[in-house]
């Protein structure tokens, strides 16, 4: 058997995270040591008790990744290639965090356990968004009267797959993430397409 000292933390916190996602929140830390090649108090005596354990396993980043790519704004390419690529990510986050919160929840740690000082207000992400599709629009890549209540529902399109695939266990769409995801990029392109008439420049009068 391996001695503690030769498995690092983020060895034992890989383990942990898919025990948790395979067996439930309630996985003894038997099933984890074994995998390790260790023993359950060995692991208990690296991160202080279960729920410290679960904590730095399980626990969501303080930000979401993606919200750097929507700060660092819109390029040049056309709206739909850069937000197919944006709601990939977001998925993909989301789709990763989900099964892991609702297994801290289900282990009874605490909401201000989970999501405690270090991470960053919510809204951040909806003004990340908004200030993005601000300036897509000054780019002449599309038309926003209301950027904070399109971010809203861009991030809940994406957000409300995901969980009604996890918790709600309803597959309410017969298309595939990827078309679900294409379908709902081609929906936002469509209804921000620029509409206003450019006027023709006037002609000089020689």
């Amino acid at each position: 058997m391996a001695r503690p000292r030769l498995i690092t933390d983020e060895q034992i916190l890989t383990t942990m995270r898919s025990c948790v996602l395979e067996h439930g929140a309630q996985v003894s830390l038997d099933v984890v040591a074994e995998k390790l090649g260790v023993t359950s108090p060995a692991l208990l005596k690296r991160f202080g008790n279960r729920q410290e354990l679960m904590l730095k396993a399980l626990q969501p980043p303080a930000e979401p990744p993606f919200v750097d790519r929507f700060l660092e704004g819109p390029d040049d390419r056309p709206l739909e290639e850069q937000l197919t690529e944006r709601f990939e990510e977001m998925w993909a986050f989301f789709a990763e965090v989900l099964p892991c919160v609702t297994a801290l929840r289900e282990s009874g740690i605490p909401h201000e356990k989970i999501f405690d000082a270090k991470h960053k207000n919510p809204l951040r992400l909806i003004q990340a968004i908004s200030r993005w599709l601000e300036q897509a629009a000054q780019k002449g890549l599309c038309e926003v009267l209301a950027p904070e209540s399109v971010a809203v529902a861009m991030l809940g399109a994406v957000q409300t797959r995901v969980f009604t695939s996890h918790v709600a266990k309803v597959k309410y769409s017969s298309r595939s993430t990827r078309e679900y995801l294409g379908d709902i990029v081609h929906l936002f392109t469509k209804a921000l397409a620029v509409t206003r008439t450019r006027r023709p420049r006037r002609q000089e009068v020689a």
